[in-house]
């Protein structure tokens, strides 16, 4: 049976707070004042769909955030991955491209490489649809950056960063979004919702995307917050003398990048670097060790996340990643600083989610069941006696959203569940464990 509380808080919500589609309007865009900056809507209509059709209809929804309940956390990094070509440039192909309704993808702002112009594209009161997660997407908004993220230390220019650093500062002060890496995520940081389609998960803006010196313009530089007891790192290596090997593959050819700084630490099995780098199932289903490509986010641990401390030996720090215990390099621990938090760990294997998503049974009687919503554990697991950070707290929703023309019942209902999860940093990833599953203690 639906919980009342949940049933009487959505339809309060609905009642009391009406959305109408913003895509009729061009607004003024939402930017701090010195930046150069304009509004071109992203597309919701479709001009020749079936407008009985509820589901036919792009690129975005309607909301009324943060009044309807949901509440903006996160501010997601993107880079548009769009090649150059017929002299249009990946700029202006991520703009025409959330002008598309058949796209079904855009974001709330898109940034040029050259000179830091901001394109606003969706209102930042709508869910747009950018980190192909519905949770994150629901309490966050998105920033799309010009490039390739194979290319990033070409395209990730000063005054793309400088841009971006104004906007997300304005839009952290306007939402009381917290400056740091467990809110300004990376779509790398985003796993996708189940395990149909998880090992589509994007890795951008990826390994030449300088954390360190983002967070610095934001005010916000990554530091040391526990001290010399902690059991938990935030990982932090010297991005221009840090120069691992990468490689960039097509089919079973792989080519050396040349040496760049990156924001990333390799993850070993071992405390040796002749040992092999760890995998994962999603990425490596045949259990092959992980690989120096610039997208196998298997065995990568990024600036700015922090991990649970698994141990210490010769220079080697160890960290509890993806189900595993897994060692890099950190001599005179000049990759990482000590972190606090709260860590939460399990007595026994427990499963873990890519959403935080309402039981069927909470969900009012006349919104039809899509099973895609079904909750349902991913790949991974959480390992008995395995700790991982706590990043947040979620109670179970989801933001029902159908085509406004198609007059559906009980449109733009956020639909509240009993469950209460924790958002954890288990890999490269975020994901998500029931509370009722683990023990949580400060690290």
């Amino acid at each position: 049976m639906r919980s009342l509380a949940a049933a009487v808080f959505a339809l309060v919500i609905t009642a009391a707070v009406p959305v109408t589609a913003s895509a009729q309007d061009t607004p003024s865009p939402e930017c701090p004042a010195d930046l150069d900056c304009r509004f071109v809507p992203a597309a919701y209509d479709w001009s020749s769909a079936d407008h009985s059709d509820p589901n036919n209809y792009g690129n975005y929804d309607p909301a009324n955030r943060p009044a309807d309940g949901q509440q903006i956390k996160y501010i997601v990094i993107h880079d548009t991955e769009s090649v150059p070509g017929s002299g249009v440039s990946p700029y202006d192909q991520a703009i025409a491209t959330f002008q598309k309704p058949s796209s079904g993808s855009s974001a709330h702002y898109v940034i040029r490489s050259s000179d830091g112009q901001v394109t606003q594209m969706v209102p930042t009161k709508d869910v747009a649809w950018h980190a192909g997660n519905w949770t994150v997407n629901e309490h966050s908004i998105g920033i799309e950056h010009e490039g390739i993220a194979a290319e990033g230390g070409t395209w990730y220019t000063e005054q793309m960063y400088r841009a971006s650093a104004d906007l997300v500062k304005y839009l952290a002060a306007k939402y009381h979004i917290p400056l740091d890496r467990e809110h300004i995520i990376g779509h790398e940081d985003v796993s996708r919702e189940r395990t149909k389609n998880f090992a589509a998960a994007h890795w951008d803006p990826g390994p030449y995307w300088d954390w360190n010196h983002y967070l610095d313009l934001l005010g916000a530089p990554v530091h040391a917050t526990g001290g010399p007891a902690s059991q938990a790192v935030t990982i932090k290596p010297d991005y221009a003398a840090n120069q691992p090997p990468m490689t960039t593959c097509t089919g079973t050819t792989c080519t050396p990048l040349p040496a760049h700084g990156a924001n990333f630490v390799y993850l070993h099995t071992a405390p040796d670097a002749a040992s092999p780098l760890i995998t994962d199932p999603v990425v490596h289903p045949d259990g092959s060790p992980g690989t120096t490509a610039i997208d196998d986010w298997s065995d990568k641990a990024v600036a700015g996340r922090t991990y649970a401390l698994a141990g210490e030996q010769d220079g080697w720090t160890a960290i509890w990643y993806g189900g595993q215990k897994a060692w890099f390099e950190n001599p005179g621990h000049r990759a990482t600083v000590p972190a606090r938090g709260q860590r939460a760990t399990a007595t026994t294997s427990v499963p873990l989610y890519g959403r935080a998503f309402p039981e069927q049974s909470e969900y009012p009687a006349d919104i039809p069941f899509d099973p895609i919503w079904t909750v349902g554990a991913i790949p991974w697991t959480l390992p008995a006696g395995q700790s991982y950070v706590v990043t947040g707290e979620f109670q179970a929703e989801n933001y029902y959203a159908r085509f406004d023309p198609a007059a559906v019942p009980d449109n733009h209902t956020l639909v509240t569940g009993a469950t209460k999860y924790l958002q954890l940093s288990y890999n490269h990833r975020l994901v998500y464990v029931k509370a009722s599953d683990v023990q949580v203690q400060p690290c």
